[in-house]
């Protein structure tokens, strides 16, 4: 090892761990790979007392899946009630053809808040878990669409399951 390798060395080692984090951050975008790897070694190696990582990563998992499934839920009952609104608003305007075009998004909103709820269903069932208690962290209930006979669309249905799964794969 050189001198000059020794007294960089040691310079990191003098560095808190969020200065090295970003030094290591800039160098593992290809700037160097060899001062990548400097500072990888300045890295004091520590002895941790914590949960099962496989544990930890599960539940991580079932978190930012429920918060995900959150996210979809209120941005597709936002979506249909933006465009409940704006049908209602082109009625009274007298735009039929744009009433129509707005009540149709509306129920397609309606149809992909029924693929997320049964998304929600397949991947609980999957992995062991609650629905009701996805669905409490989200602040919500089962989507109940405003008229009957409204059913999930099959291929929202399927990509969200795949987009869960991923988020769910420890």
């Amino acid at each position: 090892m050189s001198n000059h390798h020794d007294r960089l060395t040691k310079a990191y080692r003098g560095l808190s761990a969020d200065q090295l984090a970003a030094l290591a951050f800039h160098y593992m975008t290809g700037a160097n790979d060899l001062e990548f790897k400097r500072v990888a070694d300045a890295v004091p190696l520590k002895d941790y007392r914590c949960p099962d990582v496989a544990y930890q990563a599960r539940l991580d998992g079932f978190t930012r899946f429920a918060a995900y499934w959150a996210i979809e839920h209120w941005r597709l009952r936002t979506r249909k009630a933006e465009m409940l609104g704006a049908a209602l608003a082109a009625l009274r305007r007298g735009n039929d053809e744009q009433a129509d075009a707005m009540i149709e998004a509306h129920e397609q909103a309606e149809s992909y808040l029924l693929s997320l709820d049964a998304a929600l269903l397949a991947i609980c069932a999957d992995n062991g878990i609650d629905p009701a208690d996805v669905r409490k962290i989200a602040g919500t209930e089962a989507f109940k669409p405003m008229r009957d006979g409204m059913t999930a669309d099959g291929e929202m249905q399927a990509a969200m399951q795949s987009a869960f799964a991923e988020l769910l794969a420890v």
